[in-house]
């Protein structure tokens, strides 16, 4: 999880400065080099570097909080300023090839959509298009990256859309379709998820932290370990939990938008679903068996956004309910 810097802090101030002016010392004269502040999920800001070359139109954002905790931990300048030197010669070109193309022509096949918590994105759905959805927002991205590095993507602001002559709707029925062939869903049972993290563990701590234990200095009524145990009693319970997420594990909790995956997945368990947002990366369902209360499910998805989610990855603290009979999704 990153840590957010206090932006007073003269030192953090002090780094930034000198390495915006280290970094143009290697780049040269034909680079600008920049910061600015950038609003990312749930309205956390962060500081990011941008080296652009002169003509070109397409540079990465390289968040400086990470470089300054690794220079708090003895990593020199000198060092820190080649490394993102080498970040941005690095990195790949866009999907569309060379410079970035961004008419609407160009990135149309790219457009992809996700979603993220409304009420904690105020700040940002002032500036983009968006469509609501429950508590959520389904915000739109034309995806410049993608590989097996991880995927690059620049949000689409309001401007974008007045440039292109778009509407809001053009804009959801190209999200919806490049979002589910570019991010194929996947579903799997929290057993089969578990044991894989167990194997990849190598004999170490088998926990690995998926499920890390809530602080004694901070009792609840029910921790995320406790109903665990109780779904694993129940009927094996974590081999009736399932995760849905996509193919890269990367804005996942976006499958929910993908038609009828709930309701395929309802049919063939035979039984209705309790939907808790995990993490904007993935999606826990659970079968309604009477095992266990919505209440109880609410506590472990506010335990987990409290204690185990990073603050930019929570999606909500609700709890929602896929009807067989209804064909919807509604709040539990």
């Amino acid at each position: 999880m990153l840590e957010v810097l206090n932006e007073t802090d003269c030192s953090y101030q002090s780094f930034v400065a000198t390495i915006v002016e280290m970094v143009k010392a290697k780049m040269g004269e034909d680079y600008t080099v920049q910061v600015y502040k950038v609003i990312k999920n749930n309205s956390l800001e962060l500081d990011s570097l941008i080296l652009l070359m002169e003509g070109r139109s397409f540079a990465p954002n390289i968040y400086l909080q990470p470089y300054y905790e690794a220079y708090l931990d003895g990593i020199s300048m000198e060092e820190i300023a080649d490394r993102l030197c080498c970040v941005y010669r690095d990195c790949p070109p866009p999907v569309t090839g060379g410079d970035f193309d961004y008419t609407f022509e160009a990135v149309k096949k790219n457009i992809v959509y996700r979603l993220i918590n409304y009420e904690k994105n105020q700040k940002l759905l002032e500036k983009v298009p968006y469509l609501q959805f429950l508590d959520f927002a389904i915000t739109f991205h034309c995806l410049v990256h993608y590989g097996q590095d991880g995927i690059g993507t620049i949000r689409i602001t309001n401007e974008h859309i007045s440039h292109w002559k778009v509407s809001l709707e053009e804009l959801k029925e190209l999200a919806a379709e490049n979002t589910r062939n570019q991010f194929p869903p996947m579903i799997r049972s929290m057993d089969e998820v578990l044991r894989r993290m167990m194997d990849d563990s190598d004999g170490q701590d088998g926990e690995k932290e998926v499920f890390r234990k809530t602080s004694l200095e901070a009792p609840r009524e029910a921790s995320m370990d406790e109903i665990l145990d109780e779904l694993v009693r129940n009927k094996e319970g974590s081999k009736k939990m399932y995760i849905l997420t996509n193919s890269q594990g990367i804005n996942g909790a976006t499958c929910l938008l993908y038609g009828d995956i709930l309701k395929n997945f309802s049919n063939h368990l035979k039984s209705d679903l309790f939907i808790l947002p995990s993490s904007i990366h993935e999606i826990i369902l659970v079968p309604d068996d009477c095992s266990v209360s919505k209440e109880r499910l609410r506590d472990m998805v506010i335990d987990v956004n409290q204690n185990q989610v990073a603050k930019e990855e929570v999606l909500s603290d609700q709890v929602y309910y896929y009807s067989r009979e209804k064909d919807a999704i509604s709040f539990a």
